[in-house]
């Protein structure tokens, strides 16, 4: 019985997951996810008192199952995620050009989270981030983690003498804010969901030419060409 049980919650939690997917949290509503559950809402009830409590049971089991990852999302569906993400921040123990090293972490970034999918989740989250629970938990469970491996590394590559001694936390929160600058309101505001491999290149080429002006060693930061500007189609 106990097994009936937790299929069933299993059950439900994926049908709710597909629905604020299609519709986003907002216009989700316990009605639709009984619908498409082929029960009753009473039964739905007995298992989540509210959609809030529905949302935030996703969410949790996504920050726990992603914690080492950049910016863990709602991703039970599609478990290449987590790889991708690893893969990204695997990027950053590479070598020791670290303009080349920063390109690289930065295209990976964005192929992996400009994706529409990726794009709904966030606009779920930012919903759901009213509760200020639910906020906290997803901000300490996946930008946060993300931003202290970046942390690390602008930390080793200060020591060395590759980049002017500064605050490391801050220098990876300005080159995660380069990188999305130019596109995170297009994706958001769902203007350009989607990139090709050669904008997601020519985005990074700047973001990462303005920061290695800003944090080059004395001896200044390589020159870099300037590609040109991603237009909003």
């Amino acid at each position: 019985m106990k097994k009936m049980t937790e299929t069933r919650r299993e059950a439900i939690l994926a049908v709710a997951k597909a629905v604020f997917e299609e519709v986003g949290f907002e216009h989700a509503t316990m009605s639709e996810i009984s619908t498409r559950m082929g029960g009753s809402k009473a039964t739905l009830y007995r298992y989540f008192e509210s959609k809030e409590a529905l949302f935030q049971e996703l969410l949790r089991r996504s920050a726990n199952e992603h914690s080492g990852s950049l910016f863990a999302l709602l991703d039970r569906c599609a478990p290449s995620l987590e790889a991708r993400a690893s893969e990204a921040l695997a990027v950053l123990e590479k070598g020791e050009d670290v303009a080349a090293t920063l390109q690289e972490f930065g295209e990976q970034l964005l192929k992996t989270f400009h994706t529409p999918q990726r794009l709904i989740a966030w606009r779920m989250v930012i919903a759901a981030a009213a509760d200020s629970a639910v906020g906290r938990m997803f901000y300490e469970n996946g930008p946060a983690k993300g931003l202290e491996h970046v942390q690390r590394y602008f930390e080793r590559v200060m020591q060395a003498g590759h980049l002017r001694a500064a605050d490391a936390r801050v220098a990876a929160a300005q080159f995660r804010a380069l990188v999305e600058a130019e596109v995170a309101e297009l994706g958001l505001f769902n203007v350009r969901p989607t990139l090709s491999d050669e904008e997601i290149r020519a985005v990074v080429v700047r973001a990462v030419d303005v920061f290695m002006r800003a944090y080059a060693p004395a001896s200044g930061a390589r020159s870099r060409r300037a590609a040109p500007t991603l237009p909003a189609r």
